[in-house]
């Protein structure tokens, strides 16, 4: 009985220590160089899309998408790289007026797609075409946070640990009073 009540923090252990691993390589950010705007039906939108793994460094040889989605319309652009490290292009064409869901899928894990709020394209047919609106550029990468998330790990991980060795003196020093407890006394 008393075995199995030390499993417990054991197994919570490997499961600490399991998780940071599990979660390893993470995710990645998707920056626009500018939002569809203005863009007029037929017009191309031409965006450069920056990937960053942890928001911080730039991802190379990536396949990212921009997915534009209205009504029973759904089309795919693929972004080319640019040549400059993390940072891809790709020319997307709105092909009617209306309003219109677009998503990137990053190339990285495209199970996670970035969202963007709905835009506005066109005023109807033979609209003037306006230029595109100019979004921010890309924010620069954070400052360094001392670690973030995976030092909370790491000290999770290691309180977990001592709590782990602790039972386990506490076990091994029960273990030993419980034999000197039940040796015999020598005969004099």
């Amino acid at each position: 009985m008393r075995r199995s009540l030390l499993l417990i923090p054991l197994a919570l252990l490997l499961a600490l220590l399991a998780v940071p691993a599990a979660l390893g390589g993470g995710f990645a950010t998707a920056g626009l160089s500018s939002t569809p705007e203005g863009v007029a039906p037929g017009q191309p939108w031409k965006v450069d899309i920056t990937v960053l793994q942890h928001g911080r460094t730039p991802l190379e040889g990536l396949t990212p998408m921009v997915r534009i989605h209205s009504g029973s319309t759904t089309k795919e652009f693929t972004a080319k790289p640019t040549g400059e490290p993390g940072v891809y292009r790709a020319e997307v064409v709105f092909p009617k007026a209306g309003r219109w869901d677009y998503v990137v899928l990053d190339g990285f894990i495209n199970e996670m797609p970035h969202t963007f709020p709905a835009v506005e394209i066109g005023g109807g047919a033979g609209a003037p075409a306006a230029p595109p609106a100019t979004a921010a550029p890309p924010a620069p990468a954070p400052a360094p946070d001392g670690g973030g998330i995976a030092t909370g790990w790491l000290w999770g991980a290691g309180a977990a640990l001592l709590l782990a060795l602790a039972l386990l003196g506490l076990d091994r020093r029960r273990r030993a009073a419980d034999v000197m407890a039940h040796t015999p006394e020598p005969a004099a």
